[in-house]
């Protein structure tokens, strides 16, 4: 027993020497000048701490998240101009439509660029507070585009299922409340990563060098798989089960039922210009959820096996996530897309703020007797 307790004494004062030596000293009392030949002799593998891209994958990058921020930068300007301009735009629908434009700028300014330098440079050069703002913001503006896509929906099926009540409810003021509450929900909901998010310093032995990392820094790792989960259950799964839901029962009303209420019913003309109207501002917004829900999901997978299944830090799974960053971020461009080829009232502004002259009657005849058997995507025209 004593014997024991005198190996144990030993086990500790060697950890307690080893623990106060820096690495030279562990490595010249074994006889060796350098980290380098105590690998070569023992034939030892260590991993660096980062990895730095190829140039190619570099410049692919640059390049890609460049075409991004502008067509996302310029798009969404275009919408949030084109609703404040025209008065005949400011309609509800559109109201929750500038919001959507809102959260793709936020993410344009504030996470494509930073994004895209923290890849390129590995190390983290924007300091602590950056680090929790731009996290923060970026994780607020994703929010607020899937509750915002969720409660367009909402108020879109009331607007189709229940027309009477809807006409009652569904005020400007009712849309600034809920579009102010949805905000602040998104800023709630995300708060818990302004305290966990900090730089963090790894030494890599292998060259000497100090790198910085901006990265969530929780007590305990079950709490961030679980922040993870719940983030990904209710900012993407619940919310696009829902909209799934909502806009097959309105598809349901507008396709197989075919029901206008009682106060569009002013003869068949009416009718029928009504019904095409839905159904074409439907199919827009049911466009705008599909590109999201695509979108988002390689983003939210990876996070989830990075989280669950200790992913190792590569080349190959930085560039994945760079990739897959890049999708999610896609996202933000594809809207105002949409509403150019789907919906008659934003073209026209668009063209007009771009100074692009449409074409003229004689040149539509001429296109049309030419070209019969094609459909053009500027042809849909929506009451939004």
């Amino acid at each position: 027993m004593e014997s024991d307790d005198s190996f144990d004494d030993h086990l500790a004062y060697t950890s307690l020497v080893l623990e106060n030596k820096t690495l030279d000293e562990l490595l010249a009392s074994l006889n060796f000048t350098s980290l380098g030949e105590f690998i070569d002799f023992y034939g030892v593998e260590l991993e660096p701490i980062a990895y730095d891209l190829s140039a190619e994958a570099d410049a692919g990058l640059i390049t890609s998240y460049t075409v991004i921020f502008l067509l996302a930068l310029v798009g969404n300007i275009l919408v949030v101009f084109a609703v404040v301009h025209k008065r005949s735009m400011r309609t509800v629908i559109n109201a929750f439509i500038v919001s959507l434009a809102t959260s793709d700028l936020l993410i344009t300014l504030f996470c494509i660029p930073f994004t895209l330098l923290e890849i390129i440079t590995v190390d983290w050069v924007l300091g602590t507070y950056m680090c929790k703002l731009l996290n923060y913001i970026t994780m607020v503006a994703v929010v607020s585009s899937v509750l915002t896509l969720t409660t367009i929906a909402v108020e879109r099926h009331h607007a189709i299922c229940y027309p009477l009540r809807a006409r009652i409810i569904q005020t400007p003021r009712r849309a600034a409340i809920l579009i102010a509450g949805l905000w602040v929900s998104s800023m709630l909901l995300v708060s818990p990563l302004l305290f966990v998010h900090k730089v963090i310093l790894k030494e890599d032995p292998l060259i000497a060098t100090t790198y910085k990392f901006c990265r969530e820094a929780w007590p305990h790792p079950e709490q961030k798989k679980a922040f993870t989960l719940l983030l990904v259950l209710f900012v993407y799964v619940i919310p696009v089960l829902t909209m799934t839901v909502l806009y097959l029962r309105v598809v349901h009303r507008l396709w197989i039922r075919k029901a206008i209420s009682p106060l569009e019913a002013q003869g068949s003309q009416a009718n029928a210009s009504s019904l095409r109207n839905k159904r074409r501002a439907t199919k827009m917004l049911i466009v705008v959820v599909i590109l999201f829900a695509v979108c988002w999901l390689p983003f939210h997978v990876v996070s989830i096996i990075r989280d669950f299944s200790h992913m190792r830090d590569s080349e190959r799974n930085r560039l994945m996530l760079a990739i897959v960053q890049l999708i999610g971020f896609s996202n933000s461009f594809n809207n105002p897309i949409v509403y150019a080829f789907l919906n008659e009232n934003f073209k026209r502004t668009f063209r007009k703020t771009l100074c692009v002259r449409p074409q003229t009657n004689t040149a539509k005849k001429k296109a049309k007797k030419s070209t019969t058997h094609l459909v053009s995507p500027y042809a849909v025209q929506t009451t939004l």
